[in-house]
C-alpha cells in the first residue's frame, strides 16, 4: 500500500534533483558563452565604416543591461559597458567591460561573478590586453577562482598570457570582447554575409563562422523591431567541447543595438534579453 507513494516521493525528488543539476549547468554554459556576446557582432576585413571619423570623435559612456529568465525564474543578469580611455602611454583606447552575475534562486546552487576587460587600440581597432577574472562556485560543479591575462602584440602575431606563456596567432586575430568595439565603431553588417574571425581567450584559438539574416522580431527593450540576426555554431568547452549555436539579434539602425543574444545549448536554450541601454 505504501509502495506506490513512496516511489512518487522519490521520483520527485529525482526530478528536482536533475532540474537544479541541469540549471547549474546552463548557468556554467552562460558564464563561458558570456565572451561570445563581443565576438558574435565582429565583421570581416574591407566593409564599409559605419561611423565617419567625425563622429568617432568623442565616444560616450554606453552601458547595456541583460537579463536571462529561466523556468520562470530570473538566473543571470549581465552588463556591457564601453567607453573611452587613456593607456599608459597616453594613446587614446577603448575599455569594453562585461559582467554576469548570478541571481536569485541560483545562488542557492550555484554562484557566478565574472568580470572581463579588453583594452583595444582606437587607430587600428585591435586589441591591446584583455583580462577575465572568474569567480564561481556550485553544488555540482567544479569551484573556479582565478585571473588571467593577455597582452596582445599586433605586430608579431603572438599573445603574452599570464606574463609567461607566449602564444602565436594569426594576423588579426582578437579577444573576445575587442570585437564589441568594432561592432559599434567601424564595421557595418549587411544581410546575407557569412562573416569569419578568429578570437583567442587565452584557452583555445578558435575560428568562427557567422550567417546573417535580416528579420523583424518582439523585443522587451523597444517592442517590434527590426533586426539582423547573426547565427553560428560554436563549441563550448564548460560542456566538453560539444557544439551549440549563438544568435545575435541587433537593431537595423545607425546604433546597432544587441537586442537579444541566445543561445541553443546541448543541455537547454537560454536568452539574453536586453532589458535597458544608456548612452552617456
Amino acid at each position: 500500500m505504501r509502495e506506490g507513494p513512496r516511489n512518487e516521493v522519490l521520483g520527485s525528488r529525482m526530478e528536482y534533483l536533475e532540474e537544479r543539476i541541469t540549471k547549474s549547468r546552463i548557468c556554467i554554459a552562460i558564464g563561458f558563452a558570456l565572451i561570445f556576446i563581443g565576438c558574435s557582432v565582429a565583421l570581416g576585413q574591407n566593409r564599409t565604416t559605419a561611423f565617419p571619423e567625425r563622429e568617432r570623435a568623442f565616444l560616450g559612456k554606453r552601458r547595456l543591461s541583460y537579463g536571462v529568465k529561466k523556468y520562470g525564474l530570473r538566473i543571470l543578469e549581465a552588463t556591457i559597458t564601453l567607453e573611452e580611455a587613456r593607456s599608459k602611454a597616453g594613446e587614446k583606447v577603448y575599455l569594453v567591460q562585461a559582467q554576469v552575475d548570478t541571481t536569485g534562486v541560483t545562488n542557492w546552487f550555484f554562484r557566478m561573478h565574472n568580470r572581463f576587460y579588453s583594452w583595444v587600440d582606437a587607430r587600428h581597432f585591435g586589441p591591446l590586453r584583455y583580462v577575465k577574472e572568474i569567480n564561481q562556485t556550485g553544488i555540482f560543479s567544479e569551484d573556479k577562482h582565478y585571473r588571467s591575462v593577455l597582452t596582445f602584440d599586433r605586430e608579431d602575431n603572438r599573445v603574452v598570457v599570464d606574463g609567461t606563456k607566449e602564444v602565436a596567432v594569426p594576423p588579426g586575430t582578437q579577444d573576445p570582447l575587442s570585437f564589441f568595439v568594432k561592432y559599434y565603431l567601424q564595421e557595418e553588417i549587411k544581410p546575407a554575409e557569412e562573416i569569419r574571425m578568429t578570437i583567442y581567450d587565452g584557452i583555445k584559438l578558435r575560428k568562427v563562422f557567422f550567417d546573417s539574416k535580416g528579420e523583424s522580431i518582439e523585443t522587451q527593450w523597444c517592442g517590434p523591431v527590426d533586426v539582423i540576426c547573426l547565427e553560428s555554431k560554436v563549441p563550448f568547452s564548460s560542456l566538453g567541447g560539444r557544439e551549440g549555436i549563438i544568435r545575435i539579434w541587433f537593431t537595423r539602425d545607425r546604433r546597432k543595438v544587441p537586442v537579444r543574444i541566445g543561445l541553443d545549448l546541448p543541455i537547454g536554450t537560454v536568452q539574453f534579453e536586453l532589458e535597458s541601454f544608456e548612452e552617456g
